[in-house]
């Protein structure tokens, strides 16, 4: 999670109770600062970085996910999920495991499908699923995303072709994911 205190952003890792400065010269402190009206306590933030030895700063290298609300640390999800992806206005969700997608929509049962994953180039890859006499085609796309409902900032674009609709939203990864 992420804390600002004193002008500067601190990340503590889950499960430890060790901190981290942030280095205040990445891109991920311009994003941070209008999340800090919405949660002033604390941001979690799911990110790759590493220690800079001679500071002792955190050096953000890849931002997956900033978060407000949420589970944060608590997901239960994040450890078996190659990719989760969602969107609002209607919503709906694609959970990625390697077993399957399950894909949910409000007021409608979870549907289990196969799928094919390929790879487009440049972080850019393919989703597709026809089972069941459904059709599912999920484009992810690396570019930031914020999602309209709860502001958190994602680090994939989603694109999904459900039967005949077009719906967007966000992605990011999940644990089993490379």
């Amino acid at each position: 999670s992420l804390t600002h205190s004193a002008g500067q952003w601190l990340f503590q890792p889950c499960d430890t109770q060790h901190s981290y400065i942030v280095d205040s010269s990445t891109e991920l402190n311009q994003e941070l600062m209008p999340l800090l009206a919405q949660a002033p306590q604390e941001i979690f933030a799911d990110i790759s970085a590493y220690i800079d030895t001679t500071t002792q700063h955190l050096i953000p290298t890849q931002r997956y996910r900033l978060q407000t609300q949420g589970p944060a640390c608590n997901d239960p999800d994040l450890a078996r999920l190659q990719l989760r992806a969602s969107g609002n206005e209607p919503f709906w969700s694609i959970l990625q495991t390697p077993r399957g997608l399950i894909f949910n929509q409000i007021d409608q049962a979870s549907i289990a499908l196969p799928y094919i994953e390929e790879e487009l180039g440049n972080g850019r890859f393919y989703i597709s699923s026809e089972a069941n006499e459904q059709n599912l085609k999920l484009w992810i796309t690396p570019k930031q995303c914020i999602d309209s409902m709860s502001g958190t900032v994602y680090h994939l674009q989603a694109k999904l072709q459900w039967n005949q609709e077009t719906l967007t939203g966000c992605a990011t990864f999940g644990g089993l994911r490379n």
